[in-house]
């Protein structure tokens, strides 16, 4: 079995995925497999099925369909998802692996850096708070600045972020009621919500170009992020979710006469509010949804002495 799996969904158009690949594929690990799952044709030109497991998703599918196909074509306890167009380097998993010897990481967030412009962090993992607000950690920031920084990020961006396939699992996998930019997000609340936490390793650089971030339009991201916002909103408490959420739309709404697009963006948000009794399903899940008992590596060295011990 190997030990890391690198899934590249290619959804929509292979644009990039040639660039991925051979960046991957010229850099792995040792003991990894890559699997790519796409929703096009494609003809392999290269021949590397002995080096590369291809998966046909459906046509259209969404994001979350098409990574849990490629986890589920994988083995390997550490998941590894990179969108089309990312490159990496040699090592670049070196210092992320590592981490997943601590039991309580469930998911681990590299630096993202501007392909033009390598000194220039795009994204460092994704913060979401619970009045509603999500942001990319040091996203613009000079890889000096964010390499100092000790943010604690919700969870990976879909551009680039590694798993444990264990958590993964309990978290139900990754959700199709969700829009793809929100989807590693979400993946990440869940595996936190059952009791593991997500972690930030800035010595693990992949590159991307930064129009990769976001792929909605002001209006189709307001209700996403609406409809985001209320399958979540419980996780933190109604209380504190809805007069959070309350100052963070005047606080668009501030911003309108300077960024005209929030007009549009509080207008998808308006309409997203309709959701709000289709996430009541969501919210019994996550009260049914039990921490699993993970322990720190200090922890699980007391069990054992003690269990010595008592033997």
């Amino acid at each position: 079995m190997a030990r890391l799996s690198i899934v590249i969904p290619v959804l929509g158009s292979l644009e990039g995925l040639e660039d991925t690949l051979v960046s991957v594929l010229e850099n792995r690990p040792a003991d990894c497999q890559v699997v790519v799952v796409h929703d096009r044709p494609y003809d392999d030109p290269y021949d590397l099925k002995d080096e590369v497991c291809f998966v046909v998703a459906p046509p259209r599918c969404r994001l979350a369909t098409a990574l849990n196909l490629g986890v589920a074509a994988g083995d390997a306890p550490i998941v590894h998802v990179i969108s089309r167009g990312v490159e990496v380097s040699h090592g670049w998993t070196d210092a992320v692996l590592p981490l997943f010897d601590d039991p309580t990481v469930g998911a681990v967030a590299p630096l993202v850096l501007d392909k033009g412009d390598p000194q220039r962090v795009v994204t460092a993992g994704v913060d979401y708070r619970a009045d509603g607000a999500l942001r990319n950690l040091s996203q613009g920031k000079l890889l000096v600045s964010a390499a100092r920084r000790s943010d604690g990020p919700c969870g990976p961006d879909p551009l680039a972020g590694f798993y444990r396939t264990a958590a993964l699992e309990a978290a139900g996998g990754f959700s199709t009621a969700v829009a793809d930019p929100l989807t590693t997000v979400d993946a990440a609340l869940a595996i936190r919500r059952s009791g593991w936490r997500c972690v930030q390793q800035t010595q693990c650089w992949t590159f991307a170009d930064p129009t990769a971030l976001r792929r909605l339009g002001a209006l189709r991201w307001g209700i996403a992020a609406e409809r985001f916002f209320w399958r979540w909103a419980p996780a933190a408490g109604w209380s504190r979710s809805l007069f959070g959420h309350v100052l963070f739309s005047v606080g668009q709404g501030i911003q309108c006469p300077v960024r005209p697009s929030r007009i549009v963006e509080i207008l998808g948000r308006l309409l997203g509010t309709v959701s709000i009794v289709a996430h009541r399903g969501h919210w019994r899940t996550m009260r049914e949804l039990a921490p699993c008992e993970v322990q720190s590596p200090a922890e699980a060295t007391r069990s054992a002495q003690l269990g010595t011990h008592a033997g």
